[in-house]
């Protein structure tokens, strides 16, 4: 079989020319990386951006697996003696995965099913006569080795396997079901749930008794049904219809006379085929529900990474808590770490003589308090003492760094509880170094993480990283080995080096230190602030380095491309518009801060949930937006959740049309719920 013509059939699925395609295609053979190819290569692909680049790969990636699927399928068939020309010709010109897994499933079966060992022993003329709805007649040289009995039921069983493998009916089926089916959940027994399903179980109160049309299941609806139904707490499955079931068996049984055995094989092979459906009905929801859910974790976390940073301003950084008391930690201009300590709540008066000694002895510009428990306590405290901006800050997965290796690698001496008070204050200096030295499933946005493909969601994640790093830039002189590991074409080894040997006064000290491939692929991405080459503070790459001096120049002269086309492409061969476009914009953004959000909430007045009534007004930053709505720090112990149909006076279909995380708002309490710390809030007016 030949393998087909990818770059073709690429770019008739995306709508894309044939020749960004290939040169997409060949740009990967050659090592370049996604950001490279889309920032540094736009003459060659048409000003493609990363996220349709991926999506070539991606599609590449699939219809080499269906080829691959393919072969596998053909040869199996072949080996088994099998292989007819019209199977074949099928396998061969099916477009999809499940089309080929369909013709190729009766042939790869690991175990013999019944109808195997029926068809070995010779019944096949019998199931004949019973698929032909025939009298039957058995054979006397059957009837003379075998029972009869053994005889009807083994041939029943190669009609029932025979409607069962039959990829017409099959698709019949799942065409049917994936248009019309419904998903139901029952509750298990709650005499049968352990003490842990019991206390889970109030999650999943909207679902205990629970249908749910198939093409108009909301994604997160999926997800939880799947969390309940492998806690144990839900029963799920997909509801048999049984009027669909007399379409079914009009398609097998034809004739009016002589169906009773007939009638048993279509309904022993439908249940099969309901199964088989069932799961891969299922199987689909779950990967729509993953899409969606991986894509609304992609853009909450390239919001929390483009939050605004805050350089040059000593930091009190202190993490809340009742037992243990609030562990707080002085960070210098420079974001370094000075001194430790730690304040009791239940010990009022030394606390204060703490806080006054400390403020007396250093210049404090900001307080930032993690988000959790005690937060507003604390926060009274210094509000009602002490002169001082105090933010609240998104302190997720800073208990992860701080046992993290990332986190014993940068400060070995300190314990995991010091580590941790350092991220929630350089958390307000600049989020995006803070957050890449932690697993990206760590960072507490997004829902149900734990319960998708973990490589397919860490993968994801990590071109979002990759994606804001790569837009931001990065200071080669103040960046951490965890943020230069980000940057498009370079190792960890890479990473290390350059952080090794800083500082830098220029790019070209780079080009003495990296591979000719990492240098070309990642020094564009890179910025030396310091450096006496105004276009080594942008992202105007080396490479264009003449060009982008003959175009400034130039620029003021206007229609530059149209004029100066032909001495511009001798600088830089096959120069585009766009091109000329973009190093202009670079030259004139050089040092702009592309991060915007503040993301952390300006505390004037701490709250308690008793202290709040319906129709009050409230202050809050976005900490998270799923699929249902946003979750917003109004300074509580738990986030306020805005549904989906509370964000708006209009209808929308995705949250994140109208918030983000990072976005401060104001909002009216629309319910409150104090036994469980929960309150509902509404942005409409």
């Amino acid at each position: 079989m030949q393998e087909p013509n990818y770059t073709l059939n690429i770019s008739r699925e995306l709508g894309l020319k044939d020749q960004q395609v290939g040169n997409v295609l060949s740009l990967i053979d050659d090592g370049c990386t996604v950001h490279f190819i889309a920032r540094y290569r736009k003459e060659r692909t048409g000003n493609l951006n990363e996220n349709v680049i991926r999506e070539i790969i991606e599609l590449k990636t699939k219809l080499e697996n269906i080829y691959k699927t393919k072969v596998t399928a053909l040869t199996a068939i072949a080996e088994q003696g099998k292989l007819t020309e019209e199977l074949q010709n099928k396998i061969e010109n099916a477009q999809t995965l499940v089309e080929v897994e369909d013709l190729y499933a009766p042939y790869k079966r690991k175990k013999k099913t019944k109808a195997d060992i029926a068809r070995e022993k010779g019944f096949d003329a019998v199931a004949q006569q019973i698929k032909d709805q025939q009298t039957i007649n058995i054979p006397q040289e059957l009837l003379a080795m075998f029972p009869e009995e053994e005889i009807i039921t083994g041939s029943k069983d190669i009609v029932s396997q025979d409607i069962a493998d039959n990829p017409v009916l099959k698709d019949f089926v799942r065409q049917y079901y994936v248009k019309y089916g419904k998903i139901v959940s029952k509750a298990v027994n709650p005499d049968k749930l352990d003490e842990k399903q019991k206390e889970e179980a109030y999650k999943f109160k909207i679902y205990l008794s629970f249908g749910g049309n198939v093409p108009a299941l909301k994604s997160y609806q999926t997800l939880a049904l799947n969390r309940g139904d492998n806690l144990g707490i839900l029963n799920v499955g997909m509801d048999k219809d049984d009027n669909f079931f007399e379409t079914f068996r009009k398609k097998i049984i034809v004739k009016p006379d002589n169906t009773v055995p007939l009638e048993e094989c279509v309904k022993d092979g439908y249940g099969k085929v309901f199964a088989s459906i069932e799961r891969e009905v299922r199987n689909i929801l779950t990967e729509k529900a993953n899409i969606d859910a991986i894509k609304i974790f992609q853009a909450n976390l390239k919001e929390l990474l483009m939050l605004k940073p805050h350089y040059g301003e000593s930091i009190l950084a202190i993490d809340p808590g009742y037992r243990t008391g609030c562990k707080i930690c002085i960070l210098d201009k420079n974001s370094a770490p000075v001194y430790f300590s730690k304040i009791f709540l239940d010990k009022k008066e030394e606390t204060l003589q703490t806080l006054k000694t400390l403020f007396s002895k250093n210049k404090i510009d900001v307080i930032t308090i993690g988000n959790g428990t005690a937060s507003g306590e604390i926060f009274d405290l210094i509000k009602n003492n002490f002169d001082c901006a105090t933010v609240l800050v998104n302190e997720s997965g800073a208990s992860v760094y701080s046992t993290s290796e990332a986190g014993q690698e940068e400060f070995p001496a300190l314990d995991a509880t010091d580590r941790g008070t350092i991220s929630i204050g350089r958390r307000y200096v600049d989020s995006l170094s803070e957050f890449v030295k932690i697993p990206v499933i760590s960072v507490g946005v997004g829902m149900y993480q734990h319960d998708m493909n973990q490589k397919e969601l860490e993968r994801k994640l990590s071109d979002t990283v990759e994606d804001v790093v790569n837009l931001v830039g990065i200071n080669v002189n103040s960046a951490s080995t965890y943020l230069l590991s980000y940057v498009s074409g370079l190792s960890k080894k890479d990473a290390k080096k350059i952080f090794e040997n800083k500082p830098y006064k220029s790019r070209e000290q780079l080009k003495k230190l990296l591979g000719k491939k990492a240098y070309e692929q990642g020094v564009g991405f890179l910025r030396v602030p310091g450096s006496e080459n105004v276009f080594d503070r942008t992202a105007i790459h080396p490479e264009q380095y003449k060009v982008a001096s003959f175009i400034i120049e130039k620029m003021e002269e206007g229609n530059l491309f149209s004029t100066y086309r032909n001495d511009m492409d001798k600088l830089y061969p096959g120069i585009t518009n766009e091109v000329v476009l973009d190093i202009i914009s670079n030259y004139k953004n050089a040092g702009k801060e592309l991060r915007q959000y503040e993301g952390s909430l300006k505390l004037r007045a701490s709250i308690k949930i008793e202290d709040l009534t319906i129709g009050d007004m409230v202050e809050g930053i976005v900490r998270n937006v799923t699929q249902f709505g946003a979750f917003v720090d109004i300074g509580l112990k738990n986030n306020a959740l805005i549904h989906i149909s509370q964000l708006a006076d209009r209808f929308i279909k995705n949250p994140l049309e109208v918030v983000s995380i990072g976005e401060e708002l104001k909002a009216k309490v629309l319910d409150i719920d104090i036994k469980n710390g929960r309150i509902s809030l509404s942005l409409k007016h």
